[in-house]
């Protein structure tokens, strides 16, 4: 018997029910998005998606991201989120790598925030308050409901993790972090190379002190390393009005941006990323994503901003694991059913 599973389960459980009661208490709409999907379903690294194998003669992908499913949802509401499982094929499973975990997505457009002319810099900063209130009430309510198991079977004090809550995250700008990481320990770091894992965790480390560190946002990475529909700043033209928020113990859990609004600015941006490069490589064609295009071009929404939650990283964070596949319920049951392992066999 598995009894990660055991313990892993009610705080899964209390998670899912935490976020549709936020996200729904702050009035957004609840938009199931599509798990088998076109290219359009992926992240900047199309090399890790699923392939799909089916009868309907295209290519087709286990999603990775919703996200402009739910662009696409704001059509005819102005904010909307899901919560989704993502596929990454990645080479191996480790204590940072999983397969296949749940994302929460939202999607908010600018009537959320103001009647007032259209203001990036203003979005931006309602788009890293939504992402700290939500962050904070879906963990809130997980130490709440499960204070003994997190003392007794993860060794966490739940006391001290619940005041933490409290405090406001920080906050970095990609700038100031390279500059900080360079003085601290990673001198060969350069401006536009991306933050790995190490770096993140330095730079939280840095940034607190005492048991309880406060999660730490990572704000305006340089626009060559984001996705391509990421608003690039009007005031600087290097970044994107991006934030990625690093928890401690498990590192970036949230990834999230102002979308870019301008048609023509959106198709340039997409025509020189990395994705585009690997998918023309693969045969692919713009015309793969036209329909999204189309529906940003034609004003059918307006305005908007969003992000994704990994979960997984959430349950790391509450518990102090040291590995992911700890708190992924999926990767503990495969580990039962070896449906991933073919020659191995494991004790249940």
């Amino acid at each position: 018997m598995n009894h990660s599973l055991k313990h892993l389960i009610p705080l899964v459980s209390t998670m899912r029910k935490a976020t549709h009661r936020h996200y729904s208490e702050a009035g957004l709409t609840h938009v199931p998005v599509p798990q088998i999907v076109g290219i359009t379903g992926a992240c900047e690294n199309v090399d890790t998606l699923f392939n799909v194998a089916s009868r309907v003669p295209v290519p087709l992908f286990f999603c990775q991201t919703g996200q402009l499913n739910l662009e696409q949802a704001l059509q005819y509401y102005p904010g909307v989120y899901t919560i989704m499982v993502s596929g990454r094929d990645e080479e191996k499973e480790d204590a940072r790598h999983v397969r296949q975990f749940s994302l929460t997505e939202e999607e908010f457009d600018w009537s959320l925030v103001s009647d007032a002319k259209y203001d990036e810099e203003r979005m931006f900063e309602e788009m890293l308050r939504r992402i700290e209130v939500a962050v904070k009430s879906i963990c809130q309510t997980v130490v709440a409901a499960h204070p003994e198991t997190l003392i007794r079977e993860f060794k966490q004090d739940a006391g001290g993790l619940a005041t933490s809550l409290n405090e406001p995250f920080h906050r970095i700008s990609y700038d100031e972090a390279v500059e900080v990481l360079k003085k601290n320990g990673f001198p060969e770091l350069k401006w536009g190379d991306d933050l790995e894992a190490r770096h993140e965790t330095r730079i939280v480390e840095l940034l607190n002190g005492g048991d309880f560190p406060v999660p730490v946002f990572i704000m305006r990475y340089p626009k060559d390393i984001k996705f391509f529909n990421m608003k690039v700043s009007t005031t600087d033209d290097r970044v994107v009005l991006s934030a990625d928020l690093i928890l401690p113990h498990s590192g970036e859990a949230v990834g999230s941006a102002v979308r870019e609004h301008d048609a023509a600015k959106l198709e340039r941006r997409l025509l020189g990323s990395t994705m585009f490069r690997l998918h023309t490589a693969r045969g692919g064609t713009l015309d793969d994503f036209r329909w999204y295009l189309d529906i940003i071009g034609s004003g059918r929404t307006k305005p908007h901003a969003g992000y994704g939650i990994g979960n997984e990283r959430v349950i790391q964070y509450l518990t102090g694991a040291k590995d992911i596949r700890d708190c992924s319920i999926f990767a503990q049951m495969t580990r039962e059913t070896c449906d991933w392992r073919a020659k191995e066999k494991v004790a249940v």
